[in-house]
């Protein structure tokens, strides 16, 4: 005797089959409307737009394919940020850094200023910190060997009050782990990453706390007596290099619209650290210019540009307090800057 399958049976294997064919065509019309819309960004009639569009995207480990679905690489050239920097630049003047000595509430909330930013399409984080000796750099533990470190757990390290993202590492297809920097790392004096006599875009601190950025070596880098230093250059090739001696690094001011990190001085010794958010509904994030206008109406002598895009977070009272672009949350990291506590052993 043959079973037929009851009617409630078919009614369910027919809807769930109609439920699939609905899913499927919504999914398809969706992909044809984002390549549209990757199309008229990338084909449209603005070259402007393109531009800007496809320098964002090459910023970006995980999806700067994208910009090579309707463009071939002879025509992305045309857009492509080159930097001109050379290989050595202008060293920081620092006389123009001028640090009141025991003036300091040193390490304490009152001596770190949290600013929201807010300047235009710009949105995020700005910590003031007076005493720019409370800043070192915090690393990982052991390069390569084990993953990187969330800033939470970095901050946590050196028991710090806060913290923003440091140097690059290698990421390869936007699944890397944080555990291998890129380019120089100097911590506490001494170089634990790279090679001491090969050029390297640094942006670091010597034992005075006073900010360097510029081109250098890592013999150059140690002599000038620098501490605590990472590196950091984009993918289509920009230093990091913002503001030197008061003057714009504007060959360094390309790329496109993404989450931003750099760190900055004034001339009152005092440390600006900057975190803007993007790739959100709020804000799709900053220009390399908007990183500097905003370092600029705080009083940046000088300023370098640090790890951006999903990279970008700050820490500030055990929690991260800007809007972090990853989609999978908090990345491992290798290096970041940490605001120590008041009396904190740095060695």
């Amino acid at each position: 005797m043959t079973n037929a399958a009851s009617p409630e049976k078919k009614n369910t294997k027919h809807a769930f089959g109609r439920f699939l064919a609905f899913l499927g065509v919504t999914l398809l019309c969706l992909a044809v409307i984002l390549l549209g819309i990757i199309w008229v960004l990338e084909r449209g009639p603005s070259p402007t737009v393109t531009g800007m569009f496809t320098r964002s995207v090459r910023e970006t480990s995980a999806i700067r394919w994208i910009s090579n679905i309707f463009l071939t690489d002879s025509e992305l050239e045309q857009y492509k940020s080159v930097s001109t920097e050379k290989q050595f630049t202008e060293s920081i003047n620092t006389s123009l850094i001028h640090i009141a000595e025991g003036s300091f509430d040193t390490g304490s909330r009152e001596s770190v200023q949290l600013i929201d930013i807010a300047e235009g399409t710009c949105k995020g984080k700005l910590l003031i910190v007076s005493d720019p000796k409370q800043v070192i750099l915090g690393i990982s533990d052991e390069f390569v060997k084990r993953p990187g470190l969330l800033l939470t757990d970095m901050v946590a390290k050196y028991d710090g009050i806060a913290g923003i993202n440091a140097g690059g590492f290698n990421d390869e297809n936007g699944r890397g782990n944080g555990s291998t920097p890129q380019g120089l790392v100097i911590s506490n004096g001494e170089i634990v990453w790279g090679d001491q006599y090969a050029s390297y875009h640094l942006v670091g601190l010597d034992r005075d706390g006073i900010l360097h950025v510029g081109a250098m070596n890592g013999k150059t880098a140690i002599d000038q007596g620098i501490c605590w230093a990472v590196s950091f250059v984009t993918h289509d090739g920009l230093a990091s290099s913002l503001i030197i001696n008061g003057e714009v690094q504007w060959h360094n001011l390309g790329g496109g619209v993404n989450p931003r990190t750099a760190i900055g001085q004034r001339q009152d010794g005092a440390l600006l650290l900057l975190v803007l958010d993007g790739r959100s509904i709020n804000t799709l994030g900053a220009t390399m210019e908007d990183v500097v206008n905003i370092m600029l109406e705080y009083g940046a002598v000088n300023a370098g540009n640090l790890d951006g895009g999903s990279s970008s977070v700050m820490v500030y009272g055990d929690e991260i307090i800007n809007h972090c672009a990853s989609v999978t949350g908090p990345r491992r990291i290798p290096t970041g800057f940490i605001v120590l506590k008041e009396g904190a052993d740095v060695g």
